[in-house]
């Protein structure tokens, strides 16, 4: 990518594949020595290779069409061999005609839709993402930021999504069952009338229905982290999961999460997620991980089976619901002041009695320092100042997110960096990104469609794009690399110039 260039053309993507030294770590640990039969016609790193350029391409077709030019495909293998060499990997060299969708296919369907392919895969990639994203000044501790002012270098971010199914789904009738407590679907046979408990045409059985924003979605959902630097192809996805059945989006979030704690630990200060994350999955987040967890705070009134809500007046003559806080008392130059705290949106609020007895915000507070403690057992815990002002002096007083018993709504109605917050704004941008990452994964499949049946080979699929994604970000780095050695070149060889003249 020269200087003027913005962004990476035809080449310069497969430059980035063939170059990306993750993807020959995982085909080195998936090839496995053959004591009988013919040995494969690619070593695993090839068809991986195949896959992430597939994905690049937006057809495996397409890449196997151009692989047939005898000039491509020994760029390719020149390619790959100086990457092995770079590597210092004892692995094969590339067979001698060019990979075909045939051989990717059964190569996909043999070893890695196997439950031990697919850990494989999930061993290996996260701490290779891990260390690209250190590579190039994500995710390390030593990075500035705090946890009053986090930054956003510092920070992980997630999503979830519904990949469409290849086939449309069924249309199921519901019959009841012979006692009438259950319904069990029946499928129509168009031509004979009949009913049936399988579907006459070519389905997905994987597939189930999800909540989507617009309603019920049928499909696959997958859960992605990331990290991303400002630049342009400077994001890292970290971790692709599937999402076992449908509502257990931020179950499988907090999965990938603990895997993300364990290789980068104190290199993550901020967890950016939407409100798919509630109260008990940030208390879990903080508790465990340490880290600062932005999501949506949700309608209050969808937490008012946690607690009863009560309405307050604000000062801009709007009212909303309140949940208590407790009260803050100080003493003040003319003597004890007690203050009800309340929490409004996820943050405290001074609230009081007007002329008449109803309840008025006084003050929205202003958030102060963040300190995180790790207790005994081994369990983190926030804490965050608030300062309160008052005709009587002002004060600061602590408040901690963490429920403080089971059922205890503080975690869903109280936020370390509530909506507006300064810090708050300067970080939750970046989980549009997470949107964007998804929208662009399926943009390289049939029409926004799975590529072919189950929720396993949708999971390699998304694999394949990350390799993709994280190659860019690879090369990019590589490439300011070398144009700021060159620089520092030219720079030298100026100053010698003029001195020596």
């Amino acid at each position: 990518m020269s200087p003027t260039t913005r962004y990476f053309g035809t080449l310069d993507r497969v430059r980035a594949v063939l170059n990306h030294g993750a993807i020959y770590a995982i085909g080195a640990a998936l090839d496995q020595p053959r004591d009988l039969g013919h040995p494969p016609v690619h070593p695993p790193y090839v068809l991986l290779v195949f896959a992430a350029l597939a994905r690049a391409a937006r057809s495996t077709v397409r890449v196997e069409t151009d692989l047939l030019e005898p000039e491509n495909w020994e760029h390719m293998k020149r390619g790959m061999a100086a990457t092995v060499a770079r590597l210092g990997l004892d692995v094969p060299p590339p067979g001698r005609i060019p990979p075909a969708w045939h051989h990717w296919r059964r190569f996909r369907d043999e070893h890695l839709v196997t439950d031990e392919g697919l850990a494989t895969l999930a061993r290996l990639h996260l701490p290779a993402a891990a260390r690209l994203a250190q590579d190039i000044g994500l995710l390390r501790s030593t990075r500035p930021g705090s946890f009053t002012h986090p930054s956003r270098e510092r920070a992980v971010y997630g999503d979830g999504t519904i990949v469409r199914p290849i086939y449309n789904p069924p249309r199921a009738i519901r019959v009841p069952n012979d006692d009438g407590t259950a319904t069990v679907p029946m499928y129509l046979d168009p031509k004979t009338g009949e009913l049936s408990e399988t579907p006459f045409k070519r389905f997905d059985p994987d597939i189930a229905e999800h909540h989507g924003h617009r309603g019920p979605v049928s499909g696959h959902g997958y859960v992605a982290f990331h990290a991303r630097g400002r630049g342009t192809y400077e994001r890292v996805t970290l971790s692709i999961s599937h999402i076992p059945a449908p509502g257990q989006e931020s179950a499988t979030a907090l999965n990938s999460l603990a895997d993300i704690y364990r290789h980068l630990k104190g290199g993550v200060e901020t967890v950016v997620y939407d409100g798919a994350m509630r109260g008990a999955h940030i208390d879990h987040i903080m508790s465990n991980y340490g880290y600062l967890v932005i999501a949506k705070q949700p309608e209050l009134d969808a937490a008012a089976d946690a607690v009863t809500a009560s309405i307050v007046s604000a000062a801009d003559g709007k009212r909303y619901p309140n949940y208590p806080l407790g009260t803050a008392t100080h003493e003040g130059s003319f003597g004890s002041c007690a203050h009800h705290l309340v929490a409004i949106n996820g943050r405290p609020a001074d609230v009081g009695l007007d002329e008449v007895g109803d309840p008025v915000v006084l003050a929205l507070l202003e958030r102060g320092p963040i300190k995180r403690a790790r207790r005994k057992n081994g369990k983190y815990h926030f804490n965050a100042a608030w300062d309160v002002p008052c005709p009587n002096g002002g004060f600061t007083t602590w408040l901690s997110p963490h429920a403080k018993k089971e059922g205890d709504p503080r975690p869903e109605i109280l936020r370390l960096l509530p909506d507006g917050d300064p810090d708050y704004l300067n970080i939750r941008g970046i989980r549009s990104d997470a949107e964007s990452t998804h929208s662009q994964f399926k943009r390289t499949l049939i029409t926004e469609r799975a590529m072919s049946v189950g929720w396993r080979r949708g999971l390699i699929d998304y694999y394949a794009f990350a390799w993709y994604s994280n190659a860019m970000t690879e090369w990019n780095a590589a490439m300011r690399e070398q144009s700021r050695r060159q620089r520092r070149f030219e720079y030298s060889a100026s100053q010698a110039t003029r001195h020596s003249g």
